[in-house]
């Protein structure tokens, strides 16, 4: 998510989808992809796999890349991100758990979980099974960043925010960046001119499966496993120099600008994640 920006620091149909089938390398990704010969690299199952904290962190940190790994709020957030039970096992997988600590609601007073991944790479299918919560001043994403700390280019695969206005029954996809911005076609998309999917049903009703397929000179936007927006993208900083390398991020952000204030009565509120996938073609 562009944070509404991070320059300071240096920018489907209306049923619920039904459960993803545990995946196997020899299953491809259930999007209509444009590339074939997808194989599964990577896959986190937080319902099977892995289901305690110590299991968890062998495979992710819980702070931003930035300032040596230790960043744990950017802009104008009210949450922080913290170890304190922020990530809780539940029986349909991981909770990012965002609660206020004693005294008044203010910027900081709120503690949140975050998942960023050790493993790194580029190009391929990034699938996320979430629920995200309801609640004004929540905001859940799952995004896309340059290993290498500088900032742009980023890929939202989604964003669901609460404020009001925008709300859980609809789901944000940007990119970010010289690149998404500069002579960059678009070939399909049923975003608004916000870049928000409506998908006719409330998004926090259960579990749903969001998606990028990210190639060289493309990112393919997927919901439920429905092709919602083709656009050119490359990923490269600003300067025109290449961004190298990807983690992967999941947080449930609290208050700023765009969620605004939270209502008392959004939290404690929980982040559900059941499985996060990564498929790539081999290396020629």
């Amino acid at each position: 998510m562009d944070r509404r920006s991070l320059l300071w620091l240096l920018g489907a149909g209306p049923a619920l989808a039904a459960p993803t089938p545990p995946a196997t390398a020899d299953r491809p990704p259930r999007g209509p992809t444009r590339k074939s010969g997808y194989r599964l690299v990577k896959e986190w199952d937080f319902r099977r796999g892995i289901r305690t904290v110590e299991a968890l962190r062998r495979e992710f940190q819980t702070r931003y890349v930035w300032e040596q790994g230790k960043l744990d709020f950017v802009n104008d957030e009210w949450q922080r991100y913290r170890d304190r039970d922020n990530h809780a096992f539940r029986a349909d997988g991981v909770a990012l758990v965002a609660r206020a600590t004693p005294g008044e609601l203010r910027p900081g007073s709120i503690e949140s979980g975050m998942l960023r991944s050790r493993w790194t790479g580029r190009h391929g299918y990034f699938e996320i099974e979430m629920n995200v919560p309801r609640g004004r001043g929540l905001w859940s994403a799952f995004w896309l960043v340059a290993e290498n700390g500088t900032w742009p280019p980023e890929i939202d695969v989604v964003e669901v925010v609460d404020n009001g206005r925008d709300d859980t029954r609809r789901s944000f996809h940007h990119l970010h960046g010289k690149a998404a911005q500069e002579r960059a076609r678009t070939h399909h998309s049923l975003l608004d001119s916000y870049g928000a999917f409506q998908p006719g049903l409330d998004l926090a009703d259960g579990m749903h499966t969001y998606a990028v397929e990210w190639t060289a000179d493309a990112v393919r936007h997927f919901v439920d496993h429905r092709l919602v927006a083709d656009r050119e993208y490359r990923w490269r900083h600003d300067d025109g120099r290449d961004a190298g390398d990807a983690h992967l991020l999941v947080n449930l952000a609290v208050g700023g600008r765009w969620p605004g204030p939270p209502a008392p009565e959004a939290l404690p509120a929980e982040l559900r994640i059941a499985a996060i996938r990564v498929w790539q073609t081999p290396t020629p």
